[in-house]
């Protein structure tokens, strides 16, 4: 698949995807300060260069969706949304499990995905008037690998280790078996 057709949305700008960070910032807060009893599941993608959002990427995004739907069952959701902008498709979800117990199960999502990699499933919870996240390291997990070359994905990222491009083509190649296959469903 080329990455021009998987990378054919609209072009976002820097003010663009922090107003879209503040704004996913806010609505996890009001979600955990009206709930604060259950956790939040926060999904986006991690896309690099200037479009976060296409038929394609979204069609991949809703799958994982789909996944996170069945790995919870419909008892252990309490609250969903799903939101769709140019900045890239995000998924928020209330559970009653804890936090832990729901960051478990984005782990087995995160490796066991073909596109796991691509995506943040960032789990919260309430303490005190704050929102908590609760990473793989708090669980005894390691980093996540960086899906070019396996080191640490964050020193990758920090250090801008993979240009763009590089980071695009292999996100178009880790992608066509896997939307060739929702075809073929």
């Amino acid at each position: 698949m080329s990455k021009d057709i998987l990378f054919n949305g609209e072009i976002v700008c820097l003010d663009d995807m922090l107003r879209a960070r503040e704004i996913r910032s806010y609505r996890q807060y009001t979600l955990l300060q009206d709930h604060p009893n259950q956790s939040l599941l926060s999904v986006t993608m991690n896309i690099p260069g200037a479009v976060k959002s296409s038929d394609l990427l979204e069609k991949a995004f809703l799958t994982v969706v789909n996944q996170i739907q069945n790995s919870l069952g419909s008892q252990a959701i309490g609250f969903e949304k799903t939101v769709f902008q140019k900045t890239g498709p995000e998924y928020y979800c209330l559970t009653d499990l804890s936090a832990q117990q729901l960051k478990e199960k984005m782990i087995v999502i995160e490796t066991a995905s073909p596109i796991g990699r691509l995506m943040d499933l960032d789990v919260l919870w309430w303490n005190e008037g704050h929102l908590v996240p609760i990473s793989r390291k708090d669980l005894g997990y390691e980093a996540r690998q960086c899906f070019i070359c396996s080191a640490d994905a964050k020193t990758c990222g920090r250090s801008r280790k993979h240009t763009v491009l590089e980071m695009q083509e292999k996100i178009a190649a880790m992608l066509e078996p896997f939307l060739t296959n929702l075809k073929e469903e």
